[in-house]
């Protein structure tokens, strides 16, 4: 691996870093972390009180691209195309928060009432933040490509070019928030121990200076020793996690978006501390660098968090800016037009003029950024193949299908939970399909991250019509190649899996890690809506309809069901472990916990129904990860009765066990 250059880049990037939390680190360690920090407490403090409650307050501003400003008021410079800047809005509420903890920053941009597309950037000044602005950062979730580096978490910051941005179609609204999120969250963190970080600014002479915090350097405190002075660790780290500082340095920096090692060669030492040069200019000194903390500096932070007062306030000043980007359209009527355009580098939107048909995959190459306009019309695929994609998204490629049909040649598999035929697959690609009819494929959409390098998909389904012979949709997480997850957010659609699921997730060892969200649609299978295995998984289901033989299976992950109307319409068989996939209990929701992850389902209002089995069941194993199902308001109804358990696991409604 070459060595980083210390020389400074025209545009510095926005560098990210593994997400431990999700997939990576252990429960162990952990609870080791707070049980160091509790005892430290206790210790410096007469109360019981280890964390400090303060509030994180979210000052908003909004401006346009053409004239960005960041003021103490909302003030908004609208430009001629129209958009409303009252429909922007930053959540007012305060946060609580402390050490460890994190959340979503709320955001909502409505676009419902446009014709147009908007672009929106979302950057954050942490200058009013004090001593918090290197314990607070704020970063994507999701992972993207910097400096030929995958990394998993996108940093934003205050400069334009540490914005992060969303597109939002004509008639859609971005959704951020602790409950639902329709696109990627804008999240904060309050790192548990002050232990490095990144950060721009200038290290020259006898001088180091700060100008902006970018992301947190963050280890398991309890496995790294320190430089001694007469016994006592004081100094800074020499070894982390059994590395050393140089192979500490060099693992981190293969992730962190920049090109090329950090290497502790390259140190510049300003008053005893040691800076770490990342992309810096040679001659002045500005640019990158990373810090870690010395081990007295990790205990004075900690002293500090102890002290503040509860309840301080502390603000970060968000900005989101409002881009009109004109679009480049082209018109296309046969096929070799259709490629020709995607291939062209100058055309963000290819416009068909009629129907179309098809008899080779449409292939969007990876890098490419593109928008297919339908305008009405039905694209078909009329190829003799028994297996294909009408379209394929190549790893990296960004691509957005609106306003009309896609048909297959009527191949189909004709075996439950066997696809051959897809209209749209994707491989670490973001795809936005929006107000389009999808039919005559085994599957509308089959995702398969596990076939890529580590990139995540995005996908999103956005007022769509989905009859799919066997699974609407098809989710293969990437596993341990990514930290973060392969996502899927469904709104205002209705998706149909007729022989097999609405929605399936794989359960494969190397096919983990998947965020599925759904608002205000009606997703059915055959078997299930939605199945839902994969360790490390999360879904949200808000305000939507869920139905199939049974009608929501989960045998791993963490499940929200939001005010959600389920049924389950099958024959009552008795829960049982089942090596592969479910066991078809008939239930309105089963929780099957017999893989060695937790599998927990909370049930927040709504109604659940079953009509020969329970509503909601739950069905755990010796020695298998935890099943956990809470119920909050709402009503239930089974033709077995309303809950059931084989005592395995925890199950409770509206705070009382279930036995």
């Amino acid at each position: 691996m070459r060595e980083k250059l210390n020389i400074l880049k025209t545009a510095l990037r926005t560098p990210t870093e593994r997400d431990k939390g999700s997939k990576g680190q252990s429960a162990l360690d952990e609870k080791m972390r707070r049980s160091r920090r509790m005892v430290k407490g206790q210790a410096a403090l007469a109360i019981g009180t280890l964390l400090v409650v303060v509030i994180l307050l979210f000052a908003m501003t909004s401006a346009w691209y053409t004239n960005v400003s960041r003021t103490s008021t909302l003030t908004f410079h609208a430009e001629s195309w129209g958009f409303d800047p009252s429909n922007i809005t930053v959540g007012a509420a305060a946060i609580t928060s402390a050490p460890g903890t994190s959340g979503v920053v709320p955001i909502t941009v409505d676009n419902s009432g446009s014709e147009d597309a908007v672009k929106i950037y979302v950057t954050v000044s942490k200058a009013s933040m004090g001593a918090l602005a290197n314990r607070v950062y704020f970063y994507a979730d999701t992972s993207a490509v910097s400096g030929g580096e995958t990394v998993s978490r996108v940093y934003v910051g205050s400069l334009a070019e540490n914005a992060y941005g969303y597109d939002i179609l004509p008639g859609g609204t971005l959704t951020l928030g602790d409950d639902y999120c329709s696109d990627v969250p804008i999240k904060w963190k309050w790192v548990y121990d002050l232990e490095g970080y990144y950060f721009r600014g200038t290290v020259h002479g006898n001088t180091a200076t700060v100008d902006e915090y970018i992301r947190p350097v963050e280890y398991d405190l309890d496995s790294a020793t320190f430089e001694r002075t007469n016994g006592v660790m004081t100094g800074a780290p020499v070894t982390i996690g059994g590395d050393t500082l140089a192979e500490f340095l060099a693992d981190i920096s293969a992730v962190d978006g920049y090109t090329g090692t950090v290497r502790t060669a390259n140190a510049v030492t300003v008053g005893g501390s040691r800076y770490y040069p990342v992309e810096v200019d040679a001659e002045t000194g500005v640019g990158v660098w990373i810090y870690l903390c010395s081990y007295a500096e990790i205990e004075q932070a900690i002293s500090y968090d102890s002290s503040i007062a509860a309840n301080a306030e502390f603000t970060a000043n968000i900005t989101i800016s409002a881009v009109n980007v004109p679009s480049d359209v082209r018109t296309v009527a046969t096929v070799a037009e259709l490629n020709a355009a995607l291939a062209d580098p100058d055309i963000d939107v290819v416009k068909l003029t009629g129907d179309l048909s098809v008899t080779s995959s449409v292939a969007v190459g990876s890098s490419v950024d593109k928008t297919i306009d339908l305008n009405g019309n039905t694209m078909t695929y009329t190829g003799s193949e028994t297996e294909y994609s009408l379209i394929s998204a190549a790893e990296g490629s960004k691509l957005t299908i609106m306003g009309g049909e896609l048909a297959g040649n009527g191949e189909l598999s004709g075996t439950a939970g066997t696809v051959d035929t897809v209209a749209i697959s994707a491989v670490g690609a973001d795809v936005t399909v929006s107000g389009v009819t999808v039919s005559g494929f085994d599957s509308a959409v089959c995702i398969n991250d596990d076939d890529g390098t580590g990139r995540d998909s995005e996908i999103s389904l956005i007022s769509c019509d989905i009859d799919a012979d066997n699974i609407g949709v098809c989710v293969n997480g990437n596993g341990a190649s990514s930290d973060a997850h392969t996502r899927l957010v469904v709104e205002q659609s209705t998706i149909s899996g007729t022989r097999y699921a609405g929605i399936s997730c794989s359960s494969s060892v190397g096919a983990y890690g998947i965020d599925i969200a759904a608002l205000d649609s009606d997703i059915s299978g055959y078997y299930t809506s939605i199945y839902i295995p994969a360790r490390g998984s999360n879904a949200m289901l808000k305000d939507s309809t869920l139905s199939g033989y049974t009608g929501l299976v989960v045998k791993g992950g963490l499940v929200y069901v939001y005010n959600c109307i389920v049924n389950g319409t099958g024959a009552y068989n008795a829960a049982a472990e089942s090596v592969g996939g479910w066991t078809d209990t008939g239930d309105g929701i089963y929780v099957e916990a017999v893989f060695d992850c937790n599998a927990s389902v909370n049930v927040i209002g709504g109604s659940v129904n079953s009509t020969y089995a329970y509503a909601i069941e739950l069905f755990g194993k010796d020695g298998a990860g935890a099943g956990e199902i809470t119920v909050t308001g709402g009503t239930r109804s089974g033709g077995a009765g309303a809950t059931h358990t084989n005592g395995k696991g925890t199950f409770t409604v509206n705070g009382v066990a279930v036995s």
